[in-house]
């Protein structure tokens, strides 16, 4: 990793709590650690737990997985299409490809405000559709916030200089290194690699050849950023 004005920490290779305390200074976390503790705060004064409560932490684990795997693939990953005789296109997929082209931009590794907040408003309409109770949707609602919050500190801290201690961590942030830097189709997980596995797109790395489109993502002209990130 080389210094880039975008980067708090200057470059630098950080300890584990200097990446912690950059993490901090952009928007997306400020808006977890503001929005995470009031949903908490919520469900507890609504009380009435029960055992349905428990089942939303094995349907988040099962979930996760193929939750990002389509979201990277089919989102994140989309490409401009014509609708209509109009040429239409995904902001958070303009955002990705920017962030493809220059993966040490901290400021690009989140998720965008728009995309942020229609994503909450989706994944908590799914949790009151589905769960049996409005006291267990609000724990999916929760729980699903949690592992956003997971996905964009591991995302986060794969893009900076910090190194792996662990053999847990030290393959997540291989493989992700790996999806920007060789091979744009495959590692598609980022918290977990599960989805790939299972869904065909964690091959051995030493067959898969470089893709020359891991930096554009197949689209060429430079981006245009629609708004603050």
């Amino acid at each position: 990793m080389t210094s880039n004005e975008h980067d708090p920490m200057g470059g630098k290779n950080p300890t584990l709590g200097q990446a912690a305390r950059a993490f901090f200074t952009f928007h997306s976390p400020r808006i977890f650690a503001v929005m995470w503790p009031l949903l908490v705060a919520t469900r507890i004064a609504v009380g009435d737990f029960g055992w349905a409560d428990l089942l939303v932490v094995p349907i988040l684990l099962a979930a996760q997985p193929f939750v990002e795997w389509l979201i990277h693939v089919y989102i994140l990953h989309f490409k401009p299409t014509t609708v209509w005789g109009r040429k239409f296109d995904l902001q958070i997929a303009k955002f990705h490809r920017a962030h493809h082209r220059d993966p040490w931009r901290l400021e690009l590794v989140f998720i965008p405000r728009r995309a942020g907040w229609l994503g909450l408003a989706m994944f908590s309409a799914v949790w009151f559709m589905l769960a049996p109770t409005p006291q267990m949707a609000l724990t999916g609602v929760v729980g699903s916030v949690t592992m956003a919050f997971l996905y964009e500190w591991t995302h986060y801290l794969t893009h900076t200089g910090y190194k792996p201690q662990g053999e847990f961590y030290r393959r997540i942030w291989r493989y992700h290194r790996l999806h920007h830097f060789k091979n744009e189709h495959y590692w598609q997980g980022v918290t977990t690699h599960l989805g790939d596995r299972i869904l065909g797109t964690m091959p051995d790395h030493t067959a898969v050849p470089n893709s020359p489109t891991c930096r554009t993502l197949g689209i060429e002209a430079p981006t245009d950023l629609p708004g603050p990130p």
